[in-house]
Formats: C-alpha cells, sequence, structure tokens
C-alpha cells in the first residue's frame, strides 16, 4: 500500500512539468485503468490486503465555476484473495464524482459509489461506499490520479468493511 502510494505520488508531482493547458479539462468521455488495494474487515475478522486492477469508463460534465461532475462505471473482473479462503470473484460499480477545478489541471473531489461483488463462501455483497480523492491532468487528453474509498458491502447476512487506496490513468477524448 505504501508503495502504491508512493508511485502514485511520484507520477502526479514528475508530471507537473507537461501540465495540461489552461482549458476544459475533465470533462467528456473518458477511458482508463484502475489500481485499487484494499482491506476488508468482517465480523471482527481482518482481512488480507488485496490487489486488483479495473477497467473504468467515465463521462465528465462542466457545470461552470470550476465545477465538475464525472458518472464513472467500474468493472473488476479478475478474483483476488480477501480473506484466508475466500476470493472477491468480481466486482462492478457506478459512481458519481463531485470536483472543484483548484487549478486548471488539478481537480480534488468527493465520490459516492454503488458496488455489487461476487464472494466466494458468502455469494453476492452489495453496498454503498464514500471517498475522496484527486485528479490531475497531465495533458487535455491524459488524467492520472489517487483516491480513497470505504466501502460498505452486506448481503446473506455478512457484512464487509473496505478502506481502498487506489491510482488511475486514464484517456479523455
Amino acid at each position: 500500500m505504501k508503495k502504491l502510494t508512493l508511485v502514485a505520488l511520484a507520477t502526479l508531482f514528475s508530471a507537473s512539468a507537461f501540465a495540461a493547458p489552461v482549458g476544459q479539462t475533465f470533462t467528456g468521455v473518458g477511458a482508463g485503468v484502475d489500481l485499487t488495494t484494499v482491506k476488508y474487515k468482517s465480523a471482527g475478522l481482518q482481512g488480507k490486503q488485496a490487489t486488483g486492477a479495473s477497467v473504468i469508463v467515465d463521462y465528465g460534465m462542466d457545470y461552470g465555476n470550476n465545477l465538475v461532475g464525472i458518472v464513472e462505471g467500474k468493472v473488476k473482473a479478475g478474483s483476488t484473495k480477501i480473506f484466508h479462503d475466500t476470493k472477491q470473484k468480481s466486482q462492478y460499480s457506478v459512481a458519481y464524482e463531485q470536483g472543484y477545478r483548484v487549478l486548471p489541471d488539478l481537480l480534488p473531489y468527493a465520490k459516492v459509489d454503488y458496488s455489487v461483488s461476487k464472494v466466494s463462501n458468502v455469494g453476492t455483497v452489495q453496498g454503498f461506499g464514500i471517498g475522496a480523492g484527486a485528479k490531475y491532468a497531465v495533458s487535455n487528453d491524459v488524467e492520472v490520479g489517487v483516491q480513497y474509498m470505504r466501502s460498505n458491502l452486506r448481503g446473506h447476512g455478512t457484512k464487509l468493511n473496505g478502506n481502498g487506496y487506489s491510482a488511475t490513468a486514464a484517456y479523455r477524448f
């Protein structure tokens, strides 16, 4: 987790030399990848740190006054081990991010999402998550970012609470 955070921060700072020009960044259709590390807790049991990649498709809307709203869909198809004998087989989520351009190329945001996940030994769990993050526009079309998400998933009498850290890279069309 520390390595992922350090890599993401190094990417953000090294990309500052190629900052996007003043303009309409973070808007329109985008596609990218997300590398997330998450640790779940369930009934007092601490899970393993699990890392997996997801595919992201989003659409950013400029509301004026530097406000940007982003609707996002994310699919994680590969399985990861979250407890000793339990795997998260897949995860699908829909999210909304509300951000404010503090600079033409920097967008901190708050996020809310709804996720559905298939977990072995449990079945389907679903629930809401909240988080915060920041995106940096390397150019008008390329973005990198980091975020934190707190997820609360439930299903079949099981509660999974997770803390996730992500690094993202996306191309905006």
